[in-house]
């Protein structure tokens, strides 16, 4: 029968429930009974789980631990090219670059100076007749003559009558002449008889004698006009180049003269210099002298004034080679070439003018990222130029001869930039537009 049924049977009073202990609180023995019975409440399952990412999260720990440490003792020289593109990696290169390199040159050592063209040596023609109007003109300034050339004419109708005239006279002359010859040879035998006076023979005689005079008279102002015809012609004494036409037709001639010759067409510079200026120059130097258009004509240093003119300047005279360009009377500027020298040059473009001082931009630090593109630092240098060469400068202070410098559009960098280097031909292209870019 069931406790229930019974009526007088009274249930049982449960325990009641104690408070926690702390387990500190208990002894050994009961601590030890706790855990037990603890672990028999945990899962036979979660052990093995508990155990496995135990065992993972202490692999990790040492593994993690082993790489900072062998990254805090690795010296920065064993990083190499790896360290400089870590620092960089975060950095964006400013532009794209093509660079170049200095160039040895040899340039010639020069002194420059200014002067005058004229005529190393000149003949001045005149005319050999005088009140005769001139009839012809036949040369022209910077026409070449030979000697004997007929340069111009003058009216010669006049003249030809007077010739003939003269030659009229002559012939009277001579007949007169002949006439008291025949009269002499006649009366004089006479005096040997006593047929005629002393005095009456030599009135014939001095008859003779005076018409002989006067065809030799008549006969040297034959001559004369005859010369004067011939002096109608004005010709060339030398050969050269006509430098100078004082006559046109209808002018009467004078005493000027009408052309001046330049002697061979021979030409020279004179330069007048500071005295300081000349100890590098002496007989022989050549020189070169500009003329209009970009051309030149060469030349050599003939002679040296041996005084200063009223200046303190000092005469350098260079015969010049034959040059249709060349006139007299030019004033160029010429340079004495006085040898060469091996100088540094670079191209004009890579040089940056700022603040009254010139610069090149130079690439340094050049690196090769795994990507295969060349980075580089740039490095802004000061230089000194020295004369320019058409499309290059020299470089009175030379740069090492391994330099890199930016070859165009050096302005819109600054030191310590980080540039893409893209030397060649088919990177060309990208570089232009890298610049169009920063440009604007």
């Amino acid at each position: 029968m069931s406790d229930l049924s019974d009526p007088n049977h009274k249930p049982t009073p449960k325990p009641a429930k104690p408070e926690s202990i702390n387990e500190s609180e208990l002894p050994p023995s009961q601590q030890a009974k706790q855990h037990s019975s603890l672990s028999s409440k945990l899962p036979m399952w979660l052990l093995p789980v508990l155990i496995a990412v135990l065992v993972i999260g202490v692999l990790l720990g040492r593994f993690w631990g082993g790489t900072d440490a062998e990254s805090q003792t690795t010296p920065a020289s064993a990083k190499g090219d790896n360290a400089v593109m870590d620092v960089t990696a975060g950095e964006q290169a400013v532009l794209s670059v093509e660079t170049v390199q200095p160039s040895q040159d040899t340039i010639g050592n020069t002194l420059s100076a200014d002067g005058a063209i004229s005529a190393k040596d000149t003949a001045n023609v005149s005319a050999k007749v005088s009140g005769v109007a001139v009839e012809r003109v036949l040369v022209e300034e910077g026409d070449q003559v030979a000697a004997g050339q007929v340069l111009a004419i003058f009216d010669t109708d006049a003249m030809a009558q007077q010739v003939l005239q003269a030659e009229a006279d002559v012939a009277e002359a001579e007949a007169t002449l002949a006439n008291a010859s025949a009269d002499a040879a006649r009366i004089l035998p006479l005096l040997d008889i006593d047929a005629i006076s002393q005095q009456e023979a030599d009135r014939y005689r001095t008859s003779e004698v005076r018409a002989r005079a006067s065809l030799q008279a008549a006969k040297a102002r034959l001559n004369n006009q005859r010369l004067t015809l011939n002096n109608a012609k004005v010709t060339a004494p030398v050969k050269g180049v006509i430098s100078e036409k004082r006559v046109e037709v209808g002018m009467v001639a004078g005493g000027e003269p009408l052309f001046t010759i330049i002697k061979n067409g021979v030409l020279e510079w004179r330069a007048d210099m500071d005295p300081k200026l000349i100890g590098d120059i002496s007989i022989g130097t050549p020189v070169k002298v500009s003329l209009p258009r970009g051309q030149s004509v060469m030349g050599q240093v003939r002679r040296i004034a041996p005084t200063a003119d009223n200046n303190r300047q000092i005469t350098i005279y260079a015969s010049l080679a034959a040059n249709p360009a060349v006139r007299a009377g030019m004033y160029q500027t010429g340079e004495f070439l006085l040898g060469s020298d091996s100088m540094q040059t670079v191209p004009n473009s890579t040089i940056v003018s700022n603040d009254g001082y010139d610069y090149v931009m130079m690439v340094t630090q050049i690196r090769t990222t795994r990507e295969e593109q060349k980075l580089g630092r740039i490095q802004q240098q000061r230089v000194t130029l020295g004369e320019r060469i058409g499309d290059s400068v020299v470089l009175t202070e030379p740069l090492p001869a391994d330099s890199r410098l930016v070859k165009q559009g050096g302005s819109f960098l600054n030191d310590g930039d980080l540039v893409r280097i893209v030397d060649g031909l088919n990177e060309s292209t990208t570089t232009a537009t890298d610049t169009s870019q920063v440009a604007s």
